[in-house]
């Protein structure tokens, strides 16, 4: 637990848990009131990939937090190029939500994991071995942070006897081993006949190291912030790409909620926990900055900080448009970009 969480008499798990699952913010704008639209269905993302040409993006969960039961589910990404698919973080949900829109699991060739926080990597297992019984092909690869080969074999280990019933059962080899690359610095990370993909390291304390990644497909450069607080680097990263996919967080409504938890009683400093939470995530005009000095050209706002239904499009945009000049997006589950 860090210095500002015993200040708040509070853990990271019970501030996460806390945003997540806070009631509609009246206070946030006169337009909250107005419920958003938080997802497409499968049909629209199964429509949108089959028509599609080059390289697109598929933005599985979108919901900050390791809370489940909400509108949004949490962190998860997949890129389609050339019908290959490529996965990046696995929050809760991911299988479910690849499985959607309609992508074949024989399909995945790469999972990347930016950080080992549950709302991005809790699904991972589950993924391979689900995926496996489903056609997810034997020569997979993962990239992220230490200790993800352990994670990867420990995981194997436990579900070995459900895996060799299955492979029993169905005369299936059976999933026995990932090849793993573990990433812990910024660089080039893996390459293939169609991404080159490269990594950065960014700041989410405690969280040692976190990452984000840029993927340059031969049509389509797409990056991904991570979790993070604002970032030099990521503009670097993101240089010229044509889609940065970028950590937003909406610093009024979580004011207004830590506001309303205090009223209430919690023994929670205002100061201390609003200093918390700008230690991890990037207010939404800081998102803007980053993305105009990186000079992409569109901007994704995702893993959406708090991930309430009460707040629209609009107030979650504006504050990014100040700043940034090109095409701004909402993320919203199954959304294809």
């Amino acid at each position: 637990m860090t210095d500002t969480s015993r200040l708040l008499g509070l853990s990271r798990r019970h501030v996460l848990a806390g945003l997540a699952a806070a009631p509609a913010l009246s206070a946030a704008s006169p337009a909250a009131a107005k419920t958003a639209a938080t997802h497409w269905t499968p049909q629209q993302a199964q429509a949108a990939l089959k028509d599609a040409k080059g390289t697109k993006l598929v933005l599985l969960g979108t919901g900050a937090g390791p809370v489940p039961g909400r509108s949004r589910q949490m962190t998860s990404h997949v890129m389609v190029s050339n019908g290959s698919a490529y996965v990046v973080d696995c929050g809760m949900g991911v299988t479910d939500q690849y499985a959607r829109t309609g992508i074949p699991f024989s399909a995945l060739r790469s999972i990347f994991i930016t950080h080992q926080h549950p709302d991005h990597n809790i699904e991972y297992g589950p993924l391979l071995v689900v995926g496996w019984i489903q056609g997810l092909p034997l020569d997979i690869r993962a990239f992220g942070p230490p200790p993800l080969k352990q994670m990867t074999e420990d995981f194997l280990r436990a579900y070995k006897q459900t895996v060799d019933f299955w492979a029993e059962d169905f005369n299936m080899k059976p999933l026995t081993a990932v090849d793993v690359k573990e990433i812990s610095s910024a660089g080039p990370v893996t390459q293939d006949d169609n991404v080159k993909v490269s990594s950065v390291v960014v700041q989410h304390p405690p969280v040692k190291p976190a990452l984000g990644y840029r993927f340059d497909f031969k049509d389509r450069s797409i990056a991904f912030s991570g979790d993070t607080v604002p970032l030099e680097a990521v503009a670097v990263m993101a240089k010229g790409a044509d889609v940065l996919v970028h950590e937003t967080m909406y610093v009024p409504a979580v004011e207004n909620y830590i506001k309303e938890a205090i009223a209430k009683g919690r023994p929670v400093k205002f100061d201390a926990f609003m200093a918390h939470m700008k230690a991890d995530h990037t207010p939404s005009e800081d998102v803007g900055r980053i993305a105009q000095e990186a000079g992409v050209k569109t901007l994704v706002l995702s893993h959406l900080t708090p991930p309430l239904d009460s707040i629209t499009d609009d107030v979650w945009r504006e504050p990014a448009a100040k700043y940034f000049k090109g095409k701004i997006i909402v993320a919203k589950d199954l959304m294809v970009v």
